[in-house]
């Protein structure tokens, strides 16, 4: 009995000694393997450094551009086609109703191979009838309003053959807010020669011999020729 007592104390100090070591890596066993809740029950985060544990891939914010603010810049009108701009177009003046009782506006110019017509248009902005007969007495100025040297004939003078150009006049009764209208015929041949083409910019009409004139914007690319032809007066219809 009293030899084995030594040895049994020996091995109870051993035993002693050692039970801190085995409880200290039981922990650090327990650690390892331990799955952090975080707050809201879910997963808490995981270390960067831990041992095969993949974390959520980081996201990344797309970032916008703000709009602009303020106006849109705009260009000016352009050819689809070769991308120069366009000419603004000409402001054509508004008629003004003569001492008479009358005004008178120049149409869009109808051009095909050379040949020009244009229609003048006479209205009765009076308050009594207006009576016209035959033909228009017409000059054509220049554009310091200087008369060119082109002969004004009545009815087509060979320019072309039109239906109508020649037709004779007849007597007209326009009441007040009705018009009437005739006719230019020319072309814009260009020859060779001393003779410059001629451009006229106004015309210079007398609604009937002895009336008033009135000048009327309208531009004629007569070329050399020097001939302008007129038709009759005709009673224009409603508009």
């Amino acid at each position: 009995m009293n030899a084995t007592r030594p040895q049994t104390n020996h091995r109870t100090r051993a035993l002693r000694r050692a039970l801190p070591l085995l409880a200290a890596g039981a922990l650090l066993v327990g650690c390892g393997s331990t799955h952090v809740t975080a707050a809201g029950g879910g997963p808490g985060p995981t270390g960067a450094g831990s041992p095969g544990t993949i974390g959520p891939a980081p996201t990344t914010r797309a970032r916008t551009t703000p709009a602009p603010t303020g106006p849109v810049p705009t260009r000016p009108m352009s050819d689809t086609l070769t991308g120069i701009p366009l000419p603004a177009p000409t402001p054509t003046p508004t008629p003004v109703c003569s001492p008479e009782g009358v005004m008178m506006a120049a149409g869009e110019v109808e051009a095909a191979m050379g040949l020009r017509a244009m229609t003048v248009r006479l209205t009765n902005c009076g308050t009594r009838p207006y009576r016209l007969n035959g033909h228009p007495g017409v000059r054509v100025l220049g554009a310091e309003r200087a008369p060119l040297d082109i002969g004004v004939r009545q009815g087509a003078a060979g320019i072309a053959t039109v239906e109508g150009f020649d037709a004779p006049g007849s007597p007209l009764t326009l009441q007040p807010q009705e018009a009437a209208e005739f006719k230019l015929l020319w072309r814009n041949t260009v020859a060779a020669g001393d003779r410059a083409p001629d451009d006229g910019r106004y015309l210079d009409i007398a609604p009937q011999p002895g009336r008033p004139r009135l000048a009327v914007p309208a531009h004629l690319d007569l070329g050399t020729t020097g001939r302008l032809g007129i038709s009759a007066w005709a009673k224009s219809a409603a508009r």
